[in-house]
């Protein structure tokens, strides 16, 4: 009998350190909670009912449900700030032409990255960006510095090619973009864009380009990177687009 005492003791003092633990955590979350709250990492004024329970007190469920709620609507109150979000990603595993990516609204991201990386195959050739599959080449302009081959440093303008050069491909190198565009209708859109490609010695490119595309009216809703040579867009090659949603 003395020794299902003892056990009827222990079981009871179990119990009541796990409930002590629970509230203690509890309390601690809360306080955690409103601390950051006071140090203005949430931009939203807590309000609401935030009970409080003490060791060997009665924890009702009406009053977690109400903590819980405050907490709640406090994280849903927390203002929505708009960033970069990967809305496309493609690996290309057979040598193609050009990669095309739809279903966009400029007027609505109005901001692109868009992240490049080809792999060369037998051909070589440029790269190049399209906007709404335009290929007019008096529809797009760019300014450029370039370095080719470690000669000296190159500038140019305009383009016949219908597009934006992003790269410059030789057999079996890689050449790497990054495309920042600014996608709002009603003005030139405008491109910046870094590449570089390597593939040892004196075979290589660095260029900086600004560039532009003179459709002012049409909605940006897809993009097109092209090959001027039939499948130089090698297996390997990599694409990502960004958008500020």
């Amino acid at each position: 009998m003395k020794t299902i005492k003892i056990l009827q003791q222990r079981i009871i003092t179990g119990l009541s350190s796990f409930v002590a633990d629970i509230t203690k955590g509890f309390r601690i979350g809360i306080g955690i909670v409103l601390a950051l709250t006071t140090a203005g990492i949430f931009a939203v004024a807590v309000t609401g009912t935030f009970n409080t329970f003490s060791s060997g007190g009665l924890m009702k469920s009406a009053d977690i449900n109400a903590n819980f709620a405050s907490l709640k609507a406090a994280i849903e109150g927390i203002p929505t700030q708009k960033a970069m979000r990967l809305i496309y990603e493609t690996d290309v595993t057979s040598a193609t032409t050009s990669v095309n990516i739809t279903g966009l609204d400029g007027d609505s991201d109005l901001t692109y990255e868009i992240i490049v990386k080809i792999m060369g195959a037998p051909n070589s050739t440029n790269i190049y960006l399209r906007l709404n599959n335009d290929s007019l080449s008096t529809n797009y302009g760019y300014k450029q510095m370039n370095f080719f081959n470690c000669a000296a440093v190159s500038t140019g303008s305009n383009d016949a090619e219908g597009g934006i050069l992003i790269g410059q491909i030789t057999t079996s190198n890689i050449t790497q973009s990054k495309i920042t565009l600014y996608a709002k209708s009603g003005v030139n859109r405008a491109f910046n864009i870094i590449f570089g490609s390597f593939s040892g010695g004196c075979n290589y490119g660095i260029g900086y380009n600004y560039a532009w595309w003179n459709n002012s009216a049409s909605n940006i809703t897809s993009i097109q990177i092209q090959s001027v040579l039939s499948n130089a867009i090698g297996p390997g090659s990599h694409i990502e687009v960004w958008a500020r949603r």
